[in-house]
Order: structure tokens, then sequence, then C-alpha cells
């Protein structure tokens, strides 16, 4: 029997039933809410838990900005960007599915942890190479594809004192966080 909205759809050498909850892309099945955005949603409770105080959210735009963060919008014309924020140091510096886009993302990080308290928090949430479509030669307004270990490796050379990381989550991302700087 099969569920309403199921269509059969051949995936390798099976027949696989599918429906709206999921969508093939090229040759892989994903879960169908990958399409609507809002990726935060899916880390929020965890950076809730470290992310606390007056903090940024580089990226967060309209109804998508981690909670009590200031948005900071990389594609409005306004005087702030991932290159530019406002003076200041904040607690966290919180982004989702951002860093991929931008032309410099070592130099954005740079940026963001000149902001950052002594024992600021960079959260970071991005999209992870395992997602067929997210690499950039499939979307191209990602410039970069991370892995976690690399991104890992890519805080600690930058000087911060604890950096851990996740592997993929069902979001097809994962994140990486630095926490507190390393005395000069």
């Amino acid at each position: 029997m099969m569920a309403v909205g199921s269509k059969p759809q051949r995936i390798g050498g099976a027949m696989v039933l599918t429906d709206e909850r999921v969508y093939l892309y090229k040759g892989d099945l994903y879960p169908d809410y990958l399409k609507r955005g809002n990726a935060n949603k899916f880390i929020e409770p965890f950076a809730k838990e470290l992310c606390k105080g007056n903090g940024l959210d580089v990226g967060g735009v309209g109804d998508w900005v981690f909670p009590g963060a200031r948005a900071i919008n990389i594609t409005s014309d306004d005087e702030w960007n991932a290159y530019n924020l406002p003076d200041g140091k904040y607690d966290y510096i919180f982004s989702s599915h951002t860093l991929e886009h931008l032309p410099d993302y070592v130099k954005a990080i740079i940026c963001w942890q000149e902001h950052l308290t002594d024992d600021g928090v960079l959260f970071l949430y991005l999209p992870h190479p395992d997602m067929e479509y997210w690499l950039p030669q499939n979307d191209r307004k990602h410039l970069h594809s991370f892995r976690p270990e690399e991104m890992h490796k890519l805080l600690e050379n930058l000087g911060f004192k604890c950096v851990f990381h996740s592997e993929r989550d069902l979001y097809w991302s994962f994140t990486v966080v630095g926490i507190g700087l390393k005395v000069k």
C-alpha cells in the first residue's frame, strides 16, 4: 500500500516510494524541508545554550534571526555587512548558512573575531558537503564548501581557545563553535 501522494521512483537499480515529504536530487533522496530555508531553526535550541548576552546574527534576515541577536543582513545596502560590523564587543556572533556566500570567508571570521569579547562565542552553522545541491558547482550562490574538521582547524589557527564541531545533522548541515580568544 502506498501512502497518499507516494510515487515510485527508480534510484539506482531499486524502485523507491517517495512522497511530498522528500525529493530526489541527482539520485539521492532528501527531506523536502531543506527547500524551505530557515536552517537556524534546526540548531537554535543548542545555540541558545552557548549564545547568551549581547550578540549579532550575521546573515539573519526577517523572521530568520537568532532570538535576541541584532541582525546583520549581508544582502541589503546598509552600513553593516559581514566585513563591517557595528562598533563594540559582543558576547556571541551567530551565523547560519552565510559563510559559504562570502567571497573572503577568512576575512569575515577575522572581522567577527575582532568584535567578540575575550570569552565570546563564534557559532557557525554551515551546509555539509554531503548535500549535493549545496556544493558550489550545483548552487551558484554558494562560493565555498566546508568540511567540519577543516573549519575546526581554521578556528584553532585563528586563535580560539576552545573549538568543537558536529558532524552532519538532519538538515545536512554542521556546527563549528569557537569559544574564547587566546592571549596574543
